[in-house]
């Protein structure tokens, strides 16, 4: 029974946090990059209170200034205070990046079309970069929540397939149970002593 009630635990755990990746992926986008945040300020402020409060004597790699620490606190302010605008930056910096490969590849191709003949396929997948740089570029959350919603659409089929195995094994438990005979033991039967004549 222990079994059963774990691996039902573990398939609603999945499938909850796969639906809620799937339903709502930029919440959950921002969700995640506010947790990264507050580890950045857990982080500096362990630096910082490691500065101000030192420990032991030797003081002599001890900075000038908590620069680090301090940096990663207003770091992780701003990724909890405002997870999109991070996200969208990051994400405008990926396709610009993606958008000037496939163009630069483009312009490459063309460019060699008269040393070797290439065929119209190989354009496929610098044209395919360009496309989804200018996408990420117009669309950024979108975007970005498209990762997320892979992960649960991912959690949903392991949260079903456990949930599967969960219901299987508790019905052959239930079959087991059914074909228990209990057995009653049988006193052994005393042993006559034999004398001697």
């Amino acid at each position: 029974m222990r079994l059963f009630l774990s691996a039902l635990l573990r398939a609603v755990c999945a499938l909850i946090i796969g639906g809620l990746l799937v339903s709502s992926p930029q919440t959950m986008t921002g969700f995640i990059v506010q947790i990264i945040g507050g580890m950045f300020i857990l982080l500096g402020l362990t630096q910082a209170v490691g500065y101000w409060f030192p420990r032991g004597e030797n003081n002599m790699l001890r900075p000038i200034f908590p620069f680090v620490g301090l940096g990663s606190v207003l770091l992780g302010v701003v990724l909890v205070l405002m997870p999109n605008v991070f996200v969208a930056f990051l994400m405008y910096v990926l396709g610009f990046i993606l958008a000037l490969v496939g163009f630069n590849q483009i312009l490459t191709l063309i460019a060699q079309r008269h040393v070797a003949p290439l065929r119209w396929w190989v354009f496929l997948c610098p044209l395919a970069l360009l496309c989804l740089g200018l996408f990420i570029i117009f669309k950024p959350l979108e975007s970005a929540s498209l990762p997320f919603v892979i992960l649960g659409v991912g959690c949903i089929v392991y949260g079903l397939v456990d949930l599967f195995y969960a219901l299987r094994l508790a019905h052959y438990q239930r079959q087991k149970q059914k074909e228990y005979v209990e057995f009653e033991e049988v006193p052994a039967e005393p042993q006559e002593e034999h004398s001697d004549a």
